[in-house]
């Protein structure tokens, strides 16, 4: 418990420093983009937990989900519990909801028949897609305010660092929203 604390603590300390050596425009261009973040968060986010919601899915569910759809490929429930720090029972019982929704389809490890193996299924997938798809619409809509000049900028602002962070832009999505913002 105190090694944890103490983990804390340093950890909170190193945001300050950081921020101290930090170039006063890094500064203020942080806190910009934070501002952004937290309103494209905000906007795109309300559509995904309204779905959420009506879904009826458990945060464990969702962070599986999404877990298992950004890797791609079958995980044990072991391994997906470990990395979202979740315990073993609880996983299993998320995978359980999942299962009996048909989101995921689950198998015995042909090595350790102990362990079982899940991935999405194609209502897995489209489940994580709206997701996405809501995420977009608020973004769509924050773009559809921007001026042309400032959607522009932007463009050419974002083509400039996709164009050099190939780890970002692989993470665009392949689909587009299918609203329109506001509708």
């Amino acid at each position: 418990m105190q090694a944890t604390v103490g983990a804390t603590s340093s950890s909170s300390a190193a945001p300050a420093k950081a921020a101290s050596a930090t170039p006063p425009g890094q500064v203020a261009l942080t806190r910009d983009m934070y501002a952004l973040i937290s309103h494209l968060m905000r906007v795109s986010n309300v559509e995904t937990f309204d779905m959420i919601a009506e879904l009826d899915l458990s945060f464990t569910q969702i962070k599986a989900l999404c877990a298992l759809d950004a890797e791609g490929e079958e995980r044990s429930v072991k391994a997906l519990a470990e990395s979202m720090q979740v315990s073993l029972p609880g996983m299993s019982r998320a995978v359980d909801g999942l299962y009996e929704r048909g989101f995921v389809d689950r198998r015995e490890d042909s090595v350790d028949r102990r362990m079982k193996r899940v991935r999405l299924t194609p209502a897995g997938r489209a489940m994580t897609n709206s997701l996405t798809e809501g995420r977009l619409v608020g973004i769509q809509s924050f773009l559809s305010s921007l001026s042309a000049e400032e959607a522009d900028a932007l463009a050419g602002v974002l083509a400039q660092i996709l164009a050099h962070r190939p780890e970002i832009a692989q993470l665009r999505p392949e689909r587009k929203a299918t609203r329109k913002a506001g509708a």
